[in-house]
Order: C-alpha cells, then sequence, then structure tokens
C-alpha cells in the first residue's frame, strides 16, 4: 500500500494498484479526482449529442419547409377543445405508430390542421410539408433550360419522403398535370406504406348538407384521386373557432 494525499480534496489513499498475483498496475487518481474526472468527460459526452441533435434539428427544419409560425409546434402545445380536435389529436398518433396510413384534415381556417401536422414532423424529425402551389411551381420550374433536377426526381422525392403533408388541397382547379403527378405521388407513398397527411379547407361529398356542392373536395382533385385517399386513411374533421381570431382579441 501507498498512501499519498490529495492536496485539493484533502484527503490520503493508496495510490497503487495491484493485480491478485501482487503485480502493480499502476497509480491510482484520488477517488475524487476521479469522480470529477468521470463527470467531465459524462459532460462532454452529453455536449457532443446535443450538438449533434441541433446539428440534426438545423437540417430538418432546413428542409422540412416548416414556417417559424410552426417549428416548436407540438401535440402538448395544440389545444384540443372539442371531441373532434381530441379525436384528430388521436388519429394522427396513430398514423405516427403506423396503425393508418393517410389521413385527410378537413376544416375552416385557424382550427389547428397545419398546427398538428406540423407537430407530427417535428415528433418524428423527417419529412416535409409542401402546398399544392409550391409542389406545382416547383415542378414548373424543372421545364427551365438551366434546370438541375428533372420532374420525375422532384415527384419521386415527395414520393420517398418519410412523412409527407399536402396542404392547400382544392385551393384552385388542379390542372391534368398536377393530378398526375398527385396521383402518381399517392400511389407510389401507398406502395411504400408512408405516412401523408392531407389538408384542406373543403368538405368531402359526405360530409356536404347538400350531397354536393362547389365545395365539395372531389371537385378539386377528382373522384379516383379520393378513392386513393380513402384506402387506407381517415378523414379528420377540424371543427372550432378559428385560433387566430381569438389571439387577437
Amino acid at each position: 500500500m501507498a498512501l499519498v494525499r490529495c492536496e485539493k480534496h484533502g484527503i490520503e489513499y493508496d495510490n497503487e494498484r495491484k493485480l491478485a498475483d501482487g503485480f502493480v498496475l499502476g497509480h491510482n487518481r484520488c477517488p475524487e479526482c476521479d469522480k470529477e474526472w468521470e463527470e467531465t468527460l459524462e459532460k462532454d459526452r452529453s455536449e457532443e449529442q446535443e450538438r449533434i441533435e441541433a446539428d440534426r434539428r438545423k437540417w430538418f427544419l432546413e428542409n422540412s419547409n416548416i414556417e417559424p409560425e410552426y417549428q416548436s409546434a407540438s401535440f402538448e402545445n395544440f389545444i384540443a377543445e372539442s371531441e373532434d380536435l381530441k379525436k384528430a389529436v388521436e388519429t394522427v398518433k396513430k398514423l405516427l405508430s403506423g396503425e393508418i396510413q393517410k389521413i385527410v384534415m378537413i376544416g375552416a381556417n385557424g382550427t389547428g390542421k397545419t398546427h398538428l401536422a406540423c407537430a407530427a414532423l417535428n415528433q418524428l424529425q423527417k419529412g416535409k410539408i409542401m402546398s399544392m402551389y409550391e409542389i406545382s411551381a416547383t415542378i414548373r420550374g424543372t421545364y427551365t433550360n438551366n434546370s438541375t433536377v428533372t420532374e420525375l426526381q422532384v415527384v419521386d422525392g415527395l414520393a420517398r419522403t418519410q412523412l409527407l403533408v399536402i396542404d392547400e388541397m382544392g385551393r384552385t382547379k388542379g390542372s391534368d398535370s398536377e393530378m398526375n403527378w398527385l396521383s402518381y405521388i399517392i400511389d407510389k407513398r401507398h406502395v411504400r406504406t408512408l405516412p401523408t397527411i392531407f389538408i384542406s379547407n373543403k368538405h368531402t361529398r359526405k360530409m356536404c348538407p347538400k350531397h354536393g356542392c362547389p365545395d365539395c373536395l372531389e371537385n378539386f382533385i377528382g373522384e379516383d384521386i379520393m378513392s386513393r385517399i380513402n384506402e387506407g386513411g381517415r378523414i379528420v374533421k377540424m371543427g372550432g373557432e378559428d385560433f387566430r381570431k381569438k389571439k387577437s382579441r
């Protein structure tokens, strides 16, 4: 035994580390110094993990197309004041767990559709949200002479992303070209069992009190695409008061 004193902590300790055969392997640190060293290593590991997570989060936000207003959206800060909204939260959670594959969120402005969809993206930390207009504009951009990507690369990228949210469905009457790429994306995501969320301010024909009117979603995307969406999917009605108007009071 070789007792030494740690001047830093004011304690004596055995400075030698011996094996069972009596061979001296090396010198010990003071137990308190050893504890501090382990704590420093753990702090360094924790800080490195935090940097990795911050970089991953930064990359996700730069590529997910989530607007700053919704970058902190979560299920916890979503205000579900009605049974419809509570059911909507549970349905989106089922989508993330793989129980269902597609969701169509139907509701008026400010009822939390985008918040809830972005909450799903934020929890998964994978995927993308784009409006119908943004997708169409991106595809049209591939037709220019200086484009570095093709139309197929754009739609195939959307068909492969982990979670895709398509916003503003039904805002304008879709062209044949739009319906073609939308059908391609839906079909490919279906066979790849990838989750998809569709957002619209319209209502479906089944929800329509007139059983068919100019605001029915089917008028904008067609019965065939609506049928594809319904296959393995759920229609979620987002009712309630406009959250934005409530905030402004």
